[in-house]
C-alpha cells in the first residue's frame, strides 16, 4: 500500500511538471505568434507606403489585397496580446498546482486545478480564433508542437479535475459514514484502520488524555498494516490512566516500532493543559480527524469527522510545549520525591 501511494504521488508530481512543460510551450506560442504578427504588419505597412508612390494598376490591385490582410493581422495582433496574458496566467497556476503538490486534495489545489484548466480552455479559443484568420500551414513542425502542448495540458487537466472531484466524494462518503457503532466493535476496528489509519504518512501525530494498553493494543492493531509508510509516532497523553502492565507495554511497543523503521516518542501533557484538552485527534502532514479515545476507539458510538490540519498542528504544538517526556517521567520517578 505504501509503495502504490509512493507511486501515485510520483506520477502526480511528473504530471504537474508535464503540465508546466505545456505550460511554457503555449506561452512561448504565444510570444512568437505576436512577434511574427507584428513582423507581417510592418512589412504590409512598409509595401503599401512604398506602393503609393507609384502608378501602377498592378501595384495598386496587390495593394489592396494587402491592405485587407493587413487589417486582418492587426485584429490578430490585438487577440494575440490577450492570449499572451492567459497564457502567464497558466505558467503561474501551474506552478501554485507545484508548490501544493503535497497536498494534492486540497482547497488551494482545487481552486489552481479549475482556474488552469478554464484558462487552458478560453487559450484553446483565443488562439484557434488568431489562427483561423490567417494562412497558416498546419503541417509545420512548430505549430505540431504547440498543439500537442495543447492537447498535453487540456488532458492533465482533465485527468486532475476527475481525481479531485472524485477524491472529494469519496472524502464526503469517509464522512458521513464513518460511524462507530458500540454493537460491532471488530468491524469498527476494520473500518477505522481501512478508511483512516491506513491512509496516514510521514509524520503521525496523536492527541489522546487517556493513552494506556488498551489504547496501545488498538493502536498497534490500527496501524500494522501501515507501518511502512510512517517514520514518526507521536502520542501526547497524560497520565491519569496508566495500568500497571502499561510501561512493559510501552517499552515493547516502542522497540517493535523501532525495529520497524518507526521513532515513537510518548509525551505527558502538563496537569493543566490535561484539565483542559478534553478533544482527541489523529493528523500527518495532510489529514486530520477528531476521533474517540483510543482505548475505546472502536466501541463508543460517535462520527469521525475530518478536521483542519493547521489547527490539528497548532493544538499539538501549543501542548507539546509544556510536555514531558514519558521516559524522563520514568526515570523521575524511579528516582522519588
Amino acid at each position: 500500500m505504501a509503495e502504490e501511494e509512493g507511486e501515485e504521488s510520483k506520477t502526480y508530481q511528473y504530471l504537474i511538471l508535464l503540465l508546466g512543460l505545456a505550460s511554457l510551450v503555449m506561452a512561448g506560442a504565444a510570444v512568437y505568434l505576436m512577434e511574427i504578427l507584428g513582423i507581417n504588419y510592418g512589412a504590409g505597412l512598409a509595401i503599401i507606403g512604398l506602393a503609393n508612390r507609384t502608378n501602377s494598376a498592378a501595384i495598386q490591385s496587390s495593394v489592396t489585397q494587402i491592405a485587407a490582410e493587413i487589417g486582418n493581422i492587426k485584429s490578430a495582433i490585438s487577440e494575440t496580446y490577450i492570449v499572451a496574458v492567459i497564457s502567464f496566467g497558466l505558467l503561474g497556476s501551474s506552478l501554485v498546482i507545484y508548490i501544493a503538490r503535497f497536498r494534492r486534495f486540497g482547497a488551494l489545489s482545487r481552486r489552481y486545478v479549475l482556474l488552469h484548466g478554464t484558462l487552458t480552455l478560453v487559450y484553446i479559443a483565443l488562439f484557434y480564433l488568431v489562427l483561423s484568420s490567417l494562412q497558416i500551414n498546419y503541417a509545420n513542425p512548430y505549430f505540431l508542437g504547440v498543439f500537442s502542448a495543447i492537447g498535453v495540458a487540456l488532458a492533465i487537466d482533465i485527468y486532475l479535475q476527475f481525481t479531485i472531484s472524485t477524491k472529494g466524494r469519496s472524502s464526503a462518503r469517509a464522512r458521513s459514514g464513518m460511524r462507530i457503532e458500540p454493537g460491532t466493535p471488530y468491524t469498527n476496528l476494520l473500518n477505522l484502520r481501512d478508511t483512516i489509519f491506513s491512509k496516514l504518512s510521514g509524520d503521525v501525530r496523536i492527541v489522546d488524555k487517556h493513552f494506556n494498553s488498551a489504547a496501545i493494543s488498538n493502536l498497534h492493531r490500527l496501524l500494522e498494516t501501515n507501518l511502512t509508510n510512517i517514520r514518526k509516532l507521536e502520542v501526547l497523553s497524560s497520565k491519569e490512566m496508566f495500568d500497571a502492565k502499561f510501561n512493559d507495554n510501552y517499552t515493547d511497543f516502542k522497540n517493535e516500532l523501532r525495529n520497524r523503521g518507526v521513532e515513537f516518542n510518548l509525551m505527558l501533557m502538563s496537569d493543566a493543559d490535561s484539565v483542559e484538552q478534553h478533544e482527541r485527534f489523529v493528523f500527518d502532514d495532510s489529514k486530520a480527524y477528531k476521533i474517540p479515545p483510543l482505548n475505546i476507539i472502536n466501541k463508543k458510538s460517535e462520527h469521525i469527522v475530518s478536521l483542519r490540519v493547521g489547527e490539528a498542528r497548532s493544538r499539538f504544538e501549543a501542548l507539546a510545549k509544556n510536555a514531558t517526556k514519558y521516559d524522563n517521567y520514568v526515570v523521575k520517578q524511579a528516582r522519588g520525591p
